[in-house]
C-alpha cells in the first residue's frame, strides 16, 4: 500500500441509551484509503467527535448511510456542510463537492440546500455495487427491520479487502457475502447471548464468523449498546466478549472500538 489506510472510530456507541448519554459516542466511522476520507454513518455527534478527536472534516468526500436510523445519519448534512472550507463563490454559486451513497428513504430527510451541495447522490442497496475512483464498494445483505431499507458494505481494493455489517441480525448466507474478505468490522449491539431480535449479540454470531472463508485476518467489534457497555450492564462487558471471540473463532486479531481509536489497515493484513 503507497498510503496509510486506517479506520477512526468516531463513535464505539449505537442505539438510544447512548445516543441519549453519550457514554459511548455514536458519530460513526470515519475510513481512509487510496488518499479518499469516506464518512460511514454519522450519527449524533459527529462533526464534535471529528474535531475532538484531531480530524479534518474538510477531507471528507464519501459519505455513506446505510439507513435511516438516527444513530447512522443525524449528522450527514453537518457533516456535508463542513466538508468544504467555502460553500460559494462571490457570485454565489455553490461548489459542489463529494458523493453521497444511501438508500431511497434517507433522502427526503436531508434538505435540498444540503443535497445540492454534492456532486453526486448514489441510490444505493444491497446486491448493488458502485466503482468509487478504482475502487468497488458492493451492498451486502443486512436483516434489521422490514420497515427501513439499509444494506452492509464491501470495499474490494489491491491489496485487501474489508466489510461493514451494518446493523443485522443473523440469517442464512450471512457468511457466504463476507468470505474473500479480509477485515471484518461487525455491528456488535449486545454482549454473550442477551439477544435483540434486529442486531447481533456475541454467542449468535460466533458459528457464522466461522463460516467465513477464508477466515477473517482481523474482526473489528463496535456499536456496542447499553447492555455491553452502560447502564444496562453491571461492568465493561466489552473485554470479555474480546476473549471469547478469540478463543472460539481463532480469528489472529481481533479488536474492540474504543471512542478516537485509530486503527491501521496494515497492521491487520500484514502481521
Amino acid at each position: 500500500m503507497k498510503m496509510e489506510h486506517e479506520l477512526i472510530i468516531l463513535g464505539s456507541g449505537g442505539g438510544r441509551h447512548h445516543i441519549r448519554t453519550q457514554h459511548r459516542a455514536t458519530g460513526g466511522i470515519l475510513y481512509k484509503f487510496n488518499g479518499i476520507q469516506a464518512h460511514i454513518d454519522p450519527g449524533p455527534g459527529a462533526l464534535v467527535r471529528i474535531n475532538q478527536f484531531n480530524e479534518d472534516p474538510t477531507k471528507t468526500e464519501l459519505f455513506i448511510v446505510t439507513h435511516v436510523h438516527i444513530d447512522h445519519f443525524n449528522d450527514l448534512s453537518a457533516i456535508i456542510e463542513a466538508s468544504r472550507e467555502r460553500l460559494h463563490d462571490k457570485n454565489y454559486r455553490y461548489y459542489k463537492k463529494g458523493t453521497l451513497i444511501t438508500t431511497n428513504d434517507v433522502l427526503p430527510l436531508i434538505s435540498n440546500y444540503h443535497l445540492n451541495m454534492l456532486e453526486k447522490i448514489v441510490r444505493f442497496g444491497q446486491s448493488e455495487n458502485y466503482q468509487y475512483k478504482g475502487v468497488k464498494i458492493s451492498g451486502t445483505k443486512v436483516k434489521h427491520t422490514e420497515k427501513v431499507e439499509g444494506f452492509g458494505l464491501k470495499f474490494e481494493l489491491d491489496d485487501y479487502s474489508i466489510g461493514f455489517t451494518s446493523d443485522t441480525s443473523v440469517f442464512e448466507g450471512f457468511s457466504e457475502q463476507f468470505s474473500g474478505v479480509d477485515i471484518l468490522v461487525l455491528n456488535l449491539l449486545r454482549p454473550d447471548s442477551v439477544t435483540c431480535r434486529r442486531h447481533l449479540c456475541t454467542d449468535e454470531v460466533i458459528p457464522y464468523l466461522n463460516k467465513i472463508t477464508p477466515s477473517l485476518k482481523g474482526l473489528i467489534i463496535t456499536h456496542f449498546g447499553s447492555f455491553m457497555d452502560g447502564y444496562r450492564s453491571e461492568d465493561n462487558q466489552v473485554p470479555g466478549q474480546v476473549i471469547k471471540l478469540k478463543k472460539l473463532t481463532g480469528i489472529k486479531h481481533v479488536i474492540a472500538a474504543e471512542d478516537g481509536l485509530k486503527i491501521r489497515i496494515k497492521d491487520l493484513i500484514q502481521s
